[in-house]
């Protein structure tokens, strides 16, 4: 029996070593870092990541440099978090994929990472999805760079015997941060799934593709081609669990569009996080609460989070039930 002093940690701070840090598609990166052992992760987590620096006393640490916003070295000072796409173990340890878009300082420091480059990583963090094997049927909705926690959640359905079906959508072919099947093009009208993207095929997960400008797939946002698809494949809403991740007004459309119909659906939420624990209290969500004076409170994305049933979450801000 374990004791408090022999339970395993839920979470750690790890010493990782970049092992791959490849291109995808335009601006859009998956890094891949090793580390000796990870506490027990799920998909819908996420990790935090900074610069590593030589111990000074026997253990890791981060730089905690004067400049607010990135060491001399150009590595951001605080952390950055990223859902992960997959985790594997090997026979030296753990490998955590991570896919990013680069937008700012912290992922131009992450592009800049090469083979054998040291990063501190944070991990695992928040709560994950939650599997119901009692629905047969999920969906997985994913806009962007929500795709990462997708992918890890496809493996996670499959291994309990629930058949995932893949939404993914980005403004043009160019930003579909998946390997596409030329002999198995994604069908415009959004009729059926099939084996286009070599990622979720992997995951025996057959896939819809949008883009906004029509480019690859169906015209439009994902959400109109999970409408699209949902028309012609018909399913009972006792049958069938919806994760999503990506924009938030993508995710309001498919989180309004399951509570209006009875579908029990997930939402992965994005806050800016400087801690990742709780602690700096920056990355609240919205709720609904009966209990509460308002009708509503704030909950940690960290913590409560990132993972949220879709009927708690209020899409406007301060706006009472």
């Amino acid at each position: 029996m374990k004791t408090a002093a022999t339970e395993e940690p839920k979470r750690a701070i790890l010493d990782a070593r970049v092992v791959g840090n490849r291109l995808l598609c335009r601006d859009h990166y998956c890094l891949t870092l090793a580390t000796p052992s990870l506490p027990r992760a799920v998909a819908g987590q996420f990790i935090h990541i900074n610069a590593a620096v030589a111990p000074t006393n026997g253990c890791s640490s981060v730089e905690q440099p004067s400049d607010a916003r990135q060491t001399a070295g150009g590595a951001p000072m605080l952390r950055r978090a990223f859902s992960m796409a997959d985790v594997r173990r090997t026979d030296e340890g753990v490998e955590v994929d991570a896919i990013y878009r680069v937008v700012g300082t912290g992922t131009r420091w992450m592009a800049s990472l090469g083979v054998g480059d040291a990063v501190s990583m944070l991990a695992p963090l928040g709560n994950g999805f939650p599997i119901n094997k009692a629905k047969p049927t999920a969906w997985l909705i994913a806009g962007g760079v929500g795709l990462p926690p997708m992918l890890l959640t496809a493996q996670s359905l499959v291994a309990e015997g629930v058949r995932p079906v893949a939404f993914y959508g980005a403004q043009s072919r160019d930003l579909i941060a998946l390997t596409i099947d030329p002999s198995v093009p994604p069908r415009s009208d959004a009729a059926e799934a099939v084996a286009a993207a070599t990622e979720f095929t992997e995951r025996d997960t057959p896939v819809v593709i949008s883009t906004d400008d029509g480019s690859l797939g169906f015209h439009g946002h994902i959400g109109a081609a999970m409408a699209a698809y949902h028309a012609t494949n018909p399913i009972k809403a006792d049958q069938l669990v919806v994760y999503t991740c990506g924009p938030e007004r993508m995710m309001r459309f498919v989180a309004e569009y399951c509570v209006e119909r009875g579908i029990e659906c997930h939402v992965c939420m994005e806050r800016a996080m400087a801690c990742g624990t709780g602690t700096c209290q920056s990355c609240v969500v919205e709720v609904k609460d009966a209990d509460a004076q308002d009708g509503w409170r704030y909950e940690l994305c960290c913590e409560q989070g990132p993972v949220f049933d879709a009927r708690r979450v209020l899409w406007e801000p301060n706006k009472t039930t």
